[in-house]
């Protein structure tokens, strides 16, 4: 190659296109890798600052300040008219970025007309604990070139709206870590999004306030926005909702599809209301805490059901005796998903599973992934007087599971109420059942082998039982 920029038979990757040098440079994944380019030749020199996409911040080599001054110094040398995309993410423990600096960023997004924005900044309540974070302002300009932006920001930012001008490309908008006013959050989506189909808000209101969305694009809503008193949503479109600690809720959403709910507040009729949505879910999500019949029943069928049960809570006769209430019947589903938390004595798991059973027994698949943590015991830790005991609550003799063709178990161990489940289930009526699937934790308690050759002989050779350790 030579030094001087001629285009010798040595040089033939210099005298490339401008379009193949970009798609060279892009490749390598960085900015900051492409600039360094600019030593193989004269003709390389300013090749990286015309690159369409932008990929800042990585803090492999640099120092924190060092790091925050080129990428403004990259950002004052591209000269592309335009930039498909913009990624600024500060991955760098205990780096502290200031409002202002992310001003300059965004400024730069909306003059360039960026098409899909990511900037993610650290937390600054995680790194620094000893002082409290400053409360900033940060103005998000109009970008009405872009199609996507992502905003990981800071929990105590003050992010301003402005009120003038419109997002008229943005279809997925993603803000996380910042406050906001309510009035300013409802007017953007309802009035400047007008093509908005994808909103992800985990963000906190500056104070207790209504939120009102209203959109006849969007598809899909993730809100988890605290000190949101109540929360109305009337879009036409809507087929995926996740909500977190809604207070009150209104949804008209006469094509819902899918619900995740999940936080410290649960379902309740009186507050929340799903006004023309149909009896049919795809999916149906719920938390630990938000197990609750009055949703449940809600609907009539739905294809996957998703139940978070904490079974720590379970530690006495009346909290399980609610917890039977509550699930005592759930919509038909072709699968049932079940995340159950332990995290100590097992005695519960099989007669809560059977309950479930009982109560579902339409189900095809049923899944269950157990978090165990330590468990204390591997025999009976409770007296004979519980709950767990009692003969309706660990036998599958009353079950028929009819439709039941698959279950698959992951994290699985070797003690008592695990195991006799699975003992239990292989005794019960289950003609369909046609695979079992066992996923064991590598680092559990170093009984694996026993575990699968027990489960092997239980079930009928037409069974297919399959243990895998992962």
């Amino acid at each position: 190659m030579e030094e001087g920029g001629g285009h010798g038979a040595g040089d033939r990757i210099s005298s490339l296109p401008d379009d193949i040098l970009f798609s060279i440079l892009l490749r390598i994944g960085s900015t900051r890798a492409a600039a360094r380019t600019s030593v193989l030749s004269r003709r390389w020199r300013h090749v990286w600052a015309r690159l369409p996409e932008l990929r800042l911040g990585t803090c492999d080599e640099q120092p924190g300040a060092t790091l925050l001054d080129s990428v403004d110094a990259a950002l004052d040398a591209c000269s592309a008219p335009a930039v498909q995309r913009l990624e600024v993410a500060m991955y760098c423990h205990g780096l502290r970025v200031h409002a202002r600096r992310v001003a300059l960023w965004l400024r730069f997004a909306s003059q360039r007309r960026v098409g899909d924005l990511y900037i993610e900044v650290p937390s600054q309540m995680k790194f620094f604990l000893s002082t409290k974070p400053r409360k900033e302002e940060l103005e998000l300009p109009v970008c009405d070139g872009a199609a996507r932006i992502t905003l990981s920001l800071e929990r105590q930012w003050r992010l301003c709206l402005c009120p003038a001008g419109s997002f008229m490309l943005l279809t997925d908008l993603h803000i996380s870590c910042a406050t906001m006013e309510g009035s300013e959050l409802g007017a953007l989506v309802s009035k400047q999004c007008p093509r908005l189909r994808n909103l992800y808000l985990f963000v906190r209101l500056a104070a207790a306030s209504n939120v009102s969305i209203r959109s006849d694009s969007l598809d899909s809503l993730s809100f988890d926005v605290e000190n949101t008193e109540k929360l109305e949503v009337i879009a036409p479109k809507l087929e995926v909702l996740t909500v977190c600690d809604a207070t009150k809720a209104d949804i008209s959403a006469p094509k819902l599809a899918e619900i995740s709910w999940d936080g410290d507040t649960g379902y309740d009729p009186q507050c929340h209301r799903f006004g023309n949505a149909g009896r049919r879910l795809r999916l149906l999500d719920l938390g630990s805490k938000c197990v609750v019949a009055s949703l449940m029943h809600r609907f009539d069928k739905v294809d996957v059901l998703k139940l978070n049960l904490n079974l720590c809570n379970f530690k006495g006769t009346e909290a399980y005796t609610n917890f039977l209430n509550e699930t005592i019947a759930l919509p038909k589903c072709e699968k049932l998903k079940l995340r159950v938390s332990l995290r100590g004595y097992d005695h519960s798991f099989a007669s809560s599973m059977f309950h479930l059973l009982r109560s579902c027994n339409s189900t095809r698949k049923v899944s269950i992934k157990i978090d165990s943590g330590h468990l204390t015991f591997q025999g009976y830790p409770c007296p004979f007087s519980c709950y767990c005991r009692w003969p309706e609550s660990c036998k599958a003799d009353g079950i028929t599971l009819e439709s039941l063709e698959e279950v698959k178990i992951t994290f699985i161990r070797n003690s008592y109420g695990q195991v006799q489940f699975v003992e239990e289930l292989a005794r019960g009526h289950a003609p369909s059942l046609k695979k079992l699937v066992i996923n064991c934790d590598l680092w559990s308690d170093g009984s694996t082998q026993e575990l699968q050759e027990k489960v092997g002989r239980m079930f009928d050779p037409d069974v297919i039982v399959e243990c895998n350790v992962i």
